[in-house]
This record gives C-alpha cells, sequence and structure tokens, in this order.
C-alpha cells in the first residue's frame, strides 16, 4: 500500500511526525542492542526517510503515515451508515508464552480471523478490526504475549449483534473482561485510532486489598526485552498487517463498499 501523508488537520490527540520520529529513535536504541536479526531491524529503522519509507509495521512513523491514511478513507464510510458498534475482544488461543511471539504466523492468523468473519451470522455487516498486541503480567507473574481484536461492527449496539460476536470468538478465559461493547457516538476519528494501535503496552494486573480484594489493571511500558521480542515479531510484516476488512475493498487508493444483499440494520 502506497503511504502518502495528508495535509488535513490531526484529529484530537493524534501523535505528531515529531512523537512518532521520538518513538522510533528509541526503538531503534534498544533494537541496536539485541541479537543480529533486531540489529538488522534496527538499521532498517534508521534508513528510512522521506522518499525511502521502510513500511514495516516496528516504524512509528511508517505507521503514523498508514493510520492518517487508514483514517482519511474510512470518515465517509463511517459517516455513511447511521450506527457502529465499538467492540473489544480477547479470544481463546490467542495467548502466548513469553518467548513464543516469533513463532506465531500473523498471515495466517488474519485468515482464521477473516474465516471466522465469513462463517458468523453478521455476514452483511462491515467489520473493521485491528489485532492489537499486550504483555499481559498478573501478581508480578507473567501471564504471556495477548493477541486480541479491536473492530468496528457496522449496526447497532443490540444483543444480536453481541452474541454474534460471542458466538465467533470465544473467550480467552485468563481475561477478566473478555468482551467489551459500547455504541460509537460523535466523529469517528478516535474509533479509528482506536481500532489500530502504534503503541503497545505491558499490561499489569494486581490484587488490592481493601475491606475486600479489588482486581486492578494499569498500562506500564514494556521491558526491554520484552520491546525487542514484540518488534522483531512485527518488524517481519509490513505495516496494515494487523489490519482486517471485511465488506470493504480496495480500488486503488480508496477503500470502497461491496455489494451485499441486504443493508445491516
Amino acid at each position: 500500500m502506497s503511504i502518502i501523508p495528508t495535509r488535513n488537520a490531526l484529529p484530537e490527540g493524534f501523535e505528531t511526525h515529531v512523537e512518532a520520529e521520538e518513538r522510533r529513535a528509541y526503538k531503534i536504541e534498544v533494537l541496536s542492542g539485541g541479537n543480529k536479526t533486531q540489529q538488522q531491524l534496527a538499521r532498517k529503522l534508521q534508513r528510512c526517510r522521506k522518499g525511502a519509507r521502510c513500511n514495516t509495521g516496528a516504524c512509528d512513523v511508517c505507521e503514523r503515515l498508514f493510520r492518517l491514511r487508514l483514517l482519511r478513507q474510512l470518515e465517509p464510510i463511517l459517516a455513511s451508515r447511521s450506527h457502529w458498534t465499538r467492540a473489544s475482544v480477547v479470544p481463546a488461543d490467542f495467548l502466548f508464552a513469553p518467548g513464543e511471539l516469533g513463532n506465531v504466523d500473523l498471515n495466517a492468523l488474519r485468515k482464521k480471523i477473516s474465516k471466522r468473519f465469513e462463517r458468523w451470522s453478521l455476514r452483511n455487516r462491515i467489520v473493521i478490526a485491528g489485532i492489537d498486541i499486550s504483555y499481559n503480567i498478573e501478581d508480578n507473574e507473567a501471564v504471556g504475549w495477548q493477541l486480541h481484536l479491536y473492530m468496528l461492527v457496522e449496526g447497532e449496539h443490540t444483543p444480536q449483534l453481541a452474541e454474534a460476536v460471542k458466538a465467533t470468538f470465544p473467550p480467552e478465559k485468563t481475561a477478566r473482561v473478555p468482551y467489551h461493547f459500547t455504541q460509537l457516538t460523535g466523529r469517528p476519528g478516535a474509533a479509528l485510532t482506536y481500532l489500530y494501535k502504534s503503541v503497545f503496552w505491558r499490561r499489569s494486573r494486581y490484587t488490592v486489598y481493601e475491606r475486600w480484594p479489588v482486581i486492578r489493571t494499569r498500562n506500564l511500558p514494556l521491558k526491554r526485552p520484552e520491546l525487542r521480542e514484540l518488534l522483531e515479531f512485527i518488524g517481519r510484516y509490513p505495516i496494515g498487517a494487523r489490519l482486517i476488512l471485511r465488506g470493504l475493498r480496495r480500488d486503488g487508493r480508496h477503500l470502497i463498499v461491496t455489494k451485499r444483499r441486504k443493508p445491516a440494520k
């Protein structure tokens, strides 16, 4: 996919080019202290510049440009539909042990997810889904790399929609809240940037004992070895490899809605 920066105003809270460059510089420093493959990735990121982009999923600058382009392409599509539901899903079998992330085949995983969309009961709906990754910790013990989905599904947030998602993606047993649904309101920019993220976290779940035990979660920066493992994994794939579109197809630089049997309600 061609990466073409837009001159339009940035959505509120969207990272600037300078912020993306700073994050990339830190990743180059971290990768430079890793193994041979990670050092090669560091040099690839270092060579990335205007007119000669690296187009790797590990590059913050390339990911930022991709996310901006995606936002501009999808805004009119979202605006043309009355209702959208935002869903986060932590599916079973998407949890991988520390050190095993490199064994995951992202392309095969995307195909698996797409096949599930083909078989689910909401076949006529547009779906825009992004695969996110977190390193999960519980009470200071590593749980592993959790891949999960952030989705925008065409239609109102109804019990039918929620049950279709749950039936399609059984929950991860270790996830405290495997599903979360909200009706999308307001401008779609924040929702679009939410579903395809470029910042990854160490998600720490811990128990606080007050009058009774309370489970809390907070996001922390990845430690350097964890960040190297993650970057080596996503650095194998081009930008956009974590994005799944259903009911849409590319027509040159544009996204258009494919023909469907009946409109979604």
